[in-house]
């Protein structure tokens, strides 16, 4: 079943056949447009299509996202020689409604109940018109959206990193972004997992393994001594003892908890005492 646009009496004007997402650069916001592929009926004389508006939910699950406004011109007109037409809405979405929608994803292909109103002039009959349907989305199509958006190149917390030895810089942000990535992608184990190799990365890049095993011995025998360098390798053991997980197959994470993970790495590694940056 296809949007339709028509009057309440039962015309046919148009049907939406395919609906693509595309993402745009924002300014503190994430811009969402969504492009509405329509073929027109065969009729007689010019059509008139006014206050357009289109919103977007949750799949089936009827949870209102944003309300979108069209794009180009406020009035669209169509004449008998029409065939495929398009529809364009451009829909403003906070960092937590993406991640709503990310939330309800879970690495999939996306599904959302799309509105489509408006006023349908046609033959000197204005009649409004209201249809909603559920289409999917690809998950490629979404994550080349979300990355447009920027909001794939997202990080809360800022990363120091050395002036030199290039290298070492792209081995570790492309870890990050790798990890970064299969959480978008589902892939929540792996992601875990890469959190395990950057520490071991910025172990090897830092040589304090060592005094990552004393912080460890002190916490068990003298641990209202230790220093806080002391305590944020601490920390970054226990975090590794956690992501160790992530290469057993017989374990599962759930993306919050991937995320809580990854954002939990980030936050320790951008520490200087213990992070790549010197």
């Amino acid at each position: 079943m296809s949007l339709t646009i028509g009057g309440l009496d039962g015309s046919r004007l148009g049907e939406v056949n395919a609906v693509t997402a595309h993402g745009l650069p924002g300014c503190g916001v994430y811009v969402l447009s969504l492009h509405l592929k329509v073929s027109t009926m065969n009729f007689e004389s010019e059509v008139f299509l006014s206050e357009l508006s289109s919103q977007i939910e949750l799949g089936e699950t009827a949870l209102r996202i944003a309300r979108g406004t069209i794009e180009g011109h406020p009035v669209i007109r169509w004449t008998e020689h029409s065939s495929d037409e398009a529809l364009q809405f451009i829909f403003y979405l906070s960092a937590s409604q993406v991640e709503s929608i990310e939330t309800y994803r879970g690495g999939a292909d996306l599904k959302l109940g799309i509105w489509l109103s408006g006023k349908a002039k046609y033959e000197n009959n204005l009649q409004r018109f209201s249809d909603k349907k559920i289409y999917t989305l690809p998950k490629q199509q979404w994550l080349k959206a979300l990355a447009t958006m920027n909001f794939k190149h997202s990080m809360l917390f800022e990363l120091p990193m050395p002036k030199e030895g290039g290298d070492d810089v792209d081995s570790y942000r492309l870890l990050l972004e790798r990890a970064q990535s299969h959480i978008l992608n589902g892939h929540y184990q792996e992601s875990v997992g890469l959190c395990r190799q950057v520490i071991e990365y910025v172990e090897s890049f830092k040589e304090d393994k060592k005094d990552a095993s004393e912080a460890v011995k002190k916490y068990k025998d003298d641990r209202k001594n230790m220093t806080t360098v002391q305590r944020i390798l601490f920390l970054r053991e226990a975090l590794k003892n956690i992501t160790h997980l992530g290469n057993h197959p017989s374990e599962e994470f759930s993306r919050h908890q991937a995320q809580a993970i990854l954002g939990m790495t980030v936050a320790l590694l951008s520490s200087p005492e213990i992070g790549i940056a010197k």
